[in-house]
């Protein structure tokens, strides 16, 4: 009498393929690309208006019916929310439902209903709300196109196979369980023939004690950057010794000499569910068929939520103390090396394919709207992958170029790397057209890498793969590569493989010392199938016991499907299992903090576990401690501090050896072997260089300011690698406009200054020059600070400073009004330096204005002005802005003029001004805006405060000559720009 052992999918599989009609299981790739054809646009067949009865015609151009795309919309928004996403989520509605419905009576009679346009409460509809009906006119359609493909669903099998099986005896055992589906109680229903036998999962009801002779531990690492040096002590200590495998092991890791992939069945093996038999109850039967992969699991068993990356950390260090490490599980495609390089040139080439290019006024073809929408960093990411063909130090120029250049086209720089990169040919022609013959162009070049592993070179081609049934599936739907690369998203890739000492064949081992896998597949090794069993990541985040309430199965619920399974159960089952897989110890991790630093929570399987062992699980005095363990259970528990840093980076706590000692660096000061570097040598117009220490005005300030931030500034020049577009280049662009301005005034109007008789002219004269600023920008170099946007959002802050400057020439005449501008961009030093403070200065003021006596004002356009501006400032024992000062009293000596200003004018969104002033010469009311009690100089002359400036510089460049960086910001507002974001003595 034979006996047949399988999974439910495979054997239901294998009974269609015996008794169907020739149809084929339809994957989930291709439900979920079918159904999003059906949710874009419906196929063949007429459309109803579920209010009326009324058949709506259908475009004759587009074939699509304009009533059914109407509803599908409105379904989406109601069901998920977004009316953006709607058409992406309403499919993933809709497979869902597929997937636990069809084949149900109830479920069948629904959506035929809503396909002939019964109204929602009537019928088969009773209970669905009318946003759901169009989810379910949408599975007939999807339903009616498998037909048309000679495809079906498993729940459609399995309420066909009642009619067309031979009834003869049959007994059926499902041993090991989960709670039956609908959809297989309507089956065993309809084949009263069968002998069913039903062994349920056990641990439904809740953990039990662990068997006998199994030690229970708890390990309680104090933080995420612990856990891998507490498991890594764990294994050592679970293994003893390493085995004599006839072979030393490395003295440095070499993983790549022996790490090859593992073979693994079911699911693990990275189909994704591409070809299983699938229903709605997340059966780990596919795990299962897989257990002969490991029928020795191993010694140490982890069970983890994220394996892959545990293992990425922990393995090495075990391999190079002489232990083979195995990883069986999944990683997603999108991060896989292939993935992330295919996802990041995906972006990079496809977002903003719609914006087009567009001519902006003064600019040309930008293309704003196409440069808004591609990120650089996408393209970076791709070049700094193995996938690109380049060097590191080509990946690094190019990511250079780019942040450099704001003017970057996308265009361009296809064109560059499509001339001299055959890889990025490939990617490209894969990434846009999903073109075979570069996905086989990719594979030959994945086999040539073979300075790479072959687990790496494995996953990589898995990785492929995937993409390929993901591409198969959207052209059978009719999609394009948006499809596509939508679902390749959602993979998942096996990622299995074996990692052994150097000299060992890891092919060849059998079962490994340790096994990092899933808890599904954990759980599914068998009872005693290792010694030790680490279960770990034991959270309620990490492990939720609420079943998900979405649109899917509110829907399923309106039309009786109930849920069979819950997630509590199935996570006690699981731990269940974990219990009975190890033989001596069972080892239970919870991290007590997050990578926030955040407590953490334990999930409720193992506080149901806890409570076996507790006399009274409702009392609260034997928990009462920062484990919340009984006293039986705090038994040998394992504990791990974040604080012993180099130990839990090395997964070791033996001394590392020494590689070298560095002296801690100095703080607060230039050490004196440098301090001549302090300020570097000048080169002056004409070529001359100057080796003496020689500064600007501005650099004064910003030490005056606080030398720290100087320092980093000016001196270490902490600059961003990107071409900006914020204050610097707005400031740039607005001093130009203002200093043509004035240059024109005095050659084409004949006139100094601005006057209200004169504004007419100064508006129709500014926006000429505005125009012919931003014409020019583009063709400035980038070290010009050129102002160029490259987004709505940035043309919209340009128009404002336009219109900011427009509004000052209202300003502008009435400041002053017995001055004209003489001097524009004035270079005080003539290309050479001057004396200041018993040092050199160079340097250019933005104006000075002379009245017909001989005397001048200095002028700074400022975009903003704040308080420290004000000469009121020294009562408060500071010295303030001294920028336009310290011109002035440069004016003085060289031009011979007597300074009786040194102003600061802002022509921002608030006109004022402020500064300095003699208030014997100046009239108040020749100074608009301004606060001049806090700026004005009435009690000495202004002489006097030329000569108080310069002597409190003189005595700071002393220090600054000297090494003396200490951080003092002089405000709040000094910290505001500054780089050094950790700085102690950061203020505001």
């Amino acid at each position: 009498m034979g006996v047949t052992v399988a999974a439910f999918g495979v054997w239901v599989r294998d009974l269609w393929e015996l008794y169907g009609d020739g149809r084929t299981f339809v994957s989930r790739l291709e439900r979920e690309a079918l159904l999003r054809a059906a949710c874009e646009g419906p196929a063949e067949g007429g459309c109803v208006d579920s209010e009326n009865g009324k058949r709506a015609q259908r475009d004759g151009a587009s074939g699509r019916c304009e009533l059914a795309e109407g509803r599908i919309a409105d379904g989406a928004c109601a069901l998920v929310g977004d009316s953006e996403a709607g058409a992406l989520g309403l499919d993933r509605v809709a497979a869902a439902c597929v997937a636990a419905g069809v084949g149900l009576p109830a479920f069948d009679a629904a959506v035929r209903d809503a396909r002939q346009g019964v109204p929602a409460g009537a019928g088969a509809l009773e209970g669905v709300t009318r946003a759901e009906v169009p989810v379910l006119r949408m599975i007939g359609e999807y339903l009616d196109r498998l037909a048309q493909l000679e495809l079906i669903e498993p729940g459609q099998a399995l309420a066909l196979l009642p009619e067309l099986l031979p009834q003869r005896p049959l007994r059926v055992l499902l041993e090991d369980a989960a709670p039956l589906t609908p959809g297989r109680e309507a089956f065993f229903s309809a084949c009263p023939w069968m002998g069913v036998e039903v062994r349920a999962a056990s641990g439904s009801q809740g953990p039990v004690r662990a068997p006998e002779g199994v030690r229970v531990r708890f390990a309680f690492p104090s933080g995420q950057y612990a856990w891998p040096a507490l498991l890594a002590d764990i294994v050592r200590d679970a293994l003893g010794a390493a085995a004599d495998r006839g072979a030393a092991p490395a003295a440095v890791a070499a993983p790549a000499a022996a790490e090859v992939p593992a073979a693994v069945a079911g699911p693990a093996a990275g189909d994704d569910g591409a070809s299983s038999c699938e229903d709605a109850s997340g059966s780990a039967d596919g795990y299962r068929d897989g257990r002969l992969a490991w029928s020795q699991a191993a010694t140490v068993v982890v069970a983890a939520k994220d394996p892959a990356v545990l293992f990425g950390r922990v393995a090495p260090a075990l391999v190079r103390q002489g232990h083979a490490v195995a990883l069986r599980g999944r990683r997603r495609f999108a991060d896989t090396a292939f993935g992330r390089a295919f996802c990041s040139l995906r972006r990079f080439l496809d977002e903003g394919q719609a914006g087009g290019v567009s001519h902006i006024e003064g600019y040309g073809d930008i293309a704003p709207t196409d440069v808004e929408r591609w990120d650089r960093v996408d393209l970076a990411d791709w070049a700094l992958s193995p996938f690109s063909g380049m060097t590191r130090k080509a990946a690094f120029k190019l990511d250079a170029d780019m942040r450099a250049d704001r003017t970057a086209r996308r265009s361009d720089l296809c064109a560059r790397l499509r001339g001299d990169n055959p890889m990025f040919a490939a990617m490209e022609r894969l990434a846009l057209q999903l073109d075979a013959q570069a996905a086989a162009e990719l594979e030959a070049a994945v086999r040539r890498m073979t300075n790479r592993s072959e687990a790496w070179r494995a996953e990589q081609l898995a990785a492929l793969r995937a993409l390929q049934r993901a591409a198969d599936a959207a052209k059978l739907a009719g999609l394009g590569a948006d499809a596509t690369f939508d679902q390749a998203k959602r993979l998942k890739v096996n990622v299995s493989r074996i990692v052994a000492p150097r000299g060992c064949d890891g092919a060849a081992l059998g079962a490994p010392d340790v096994l990092m896998t899933d808890q599904s597949t954990a759980a599914s090794l068998g009872s005693g199938s290792c010694k030790v069993l680490v279960a770990t990541d034991l959270t309620s985040a990490a492990y939720p016991a609420a079943d998900s309430e979405d649109a899917s199965r509110v829907l399923l619920e309106h039309l009786g499907v109930k849920r069979a399974d819950s997630a509590l159960a199935r996570m006690r089952r699981a731990f269940f299992a974990l219990e009975h897989a190890a033989t001596d110890q069972l080892i239970i991790e919870r991290c007590l903090n997050d990578s926030s630093a955040d407590p953490t929570y334990p999930c409720v399987v193992l506080e149901e576990f806890v409570d076996c062992y507790r006399d009274d699980p409702t009392a609260t005095e034997d928990i009462d401690n920062p484990y919340s363990l009984p006293e039986h259970l705090q038994d040998g528990m394992l504990l791990r501090g974040e604080d012993a840093l180099c130990a839990n980076d090395a997964l070791s706590d033996a001394p590392a050896p020494e590689a070298a000692r560095i002296e801690p660096p100095l703080t607060g000061a230039v050490s004196p072997e440098a301090r001549s570097l302090v300020v570097l040598p000048r080169v002056l117009q004409g070529g001359q260089v100057l080796d003496e220490p020689c500064l600007s005005p501005s650099q004064i300030e910003s030490y005056l300011e606080c030398p720290y931030k100087w320092f980093a500034q000016r001196r270490l020049r902490l600059d961003d690698l990107d071409e900006g577009f914020g204050p610097l280049e707005m400031g740039d662009f607005a001093h130009n406009a203002l200093h043509s301005f004035y240059k024109h005034m005095s050659e084409d109007l004949g006139e100094a200054k601005v006057t209200p008789q004169l504004l007419a002219q100064a508006r129709e004269l500014m926006a000429d020059v505005l125009a012919r600023h931003k014409a020019l920008q583009p063709h400035l170099r980038q070290s010009e600070n050129r102002l160029i946007p490259t987004s709505q959002v940035e043309h919209r802050e340009l128009a404002e400073l336009e219109h900011k400057l427009m509004d000052y020439l209202d300003f502008e005449a009435e400041l002053l009004p017995t001055f004209a501008p003489k001097y524009l961009e004035y270079d005080v030093a003539c290309g050479g330096a001057v004396d200041y403070a018993g040092h050199k200065l160079l340097g250019t003021a933005d104006r000075i204005d002379v009245d017909g006596e001989g005397r001048c004002a200095i002028i700074d356009y400022k975009g903003s002005i704040s308080g420290s501006y004000a000469l009121g400032v020294r009562e408060e024992g500071r010295l303030g802005k001294v920028q336009a000062l310290i011109y002035a009293q440069v004016v003085r000596r060289t031009l011979g003029l007597e300074p009786v200003g040194a102003l600061y004018v802002c022509y921002g969104r608030r006109k004022m001004i402020s500064g300095a002033y003699d208030g014997r010469v100046i009239e108040n009311a020749h100074l608009p805006n301004m606060r001049h009690k806090d700026c004005m100089c009435a009690d000495r002359p202004f002489s006097d405060v030329l000569d108080e400036t310069e002597e409190a510089v003189a005595a700071a460049l002393e220090r600054m000559l000297a090494g003396d960086i200490r951080p003092r910001p002089e405000t709040p507002e000094a910290c505001k720009w500054c780089p050094v974001s950790s700085c102690s003595e950061r203020r505001g």
